[in-house]
């Protein structure tokens, strides 16, 4: 399976995948069924990790974006088109809140 985001490989480090949750239990901590979350996936909404079994996780950053995206789905009624404009203004948003963060550091 070819996936359009970036994935990132997990080290064979045991520390390293305790902080991660399986496909399965992110569809089950969502209320999303895991052909859904590898759509998610497919669009590049959200980020994941691969170990070498291709076995997918997601870090904690990763399960809020879950969450959101399900609220949006299932609450809002928002199609997937919305979504990813939603999830496009947010991380846009992040990134020059940390570009401000930075700056105020700079005049420190």
């Amino acid at each position: 399976m070819t996936y359009r985001y970036e994935i990132t490989l997990l080290s064979q480090s045991r520390t390293e995948r305790t902080l991660l949750t399986t496909i399965a239990d992110a569809a089950e901590l969502c209320g999303l069924e895991t052909d859904i979350i590898e759509e998610f996936l497919h669009s590049g909404l959200v980020r994941g990790f691969k170990d070498s079994n291709d076995d997918i996780y997601f870090d904690q950053a990763g399960i809020s974006r879950l969450r959101h995206i399900a609220y949006l789905r299932e609450t809002e009624q928002t199609n997937l088109r919305t979504i990813r404009y939603i999830i496009s203004l947010l991380d846009s948003l992040e990134a020059k809140e940390a570009e401000v963060r930075e700056l105020r550091e700079r005049l420190r």
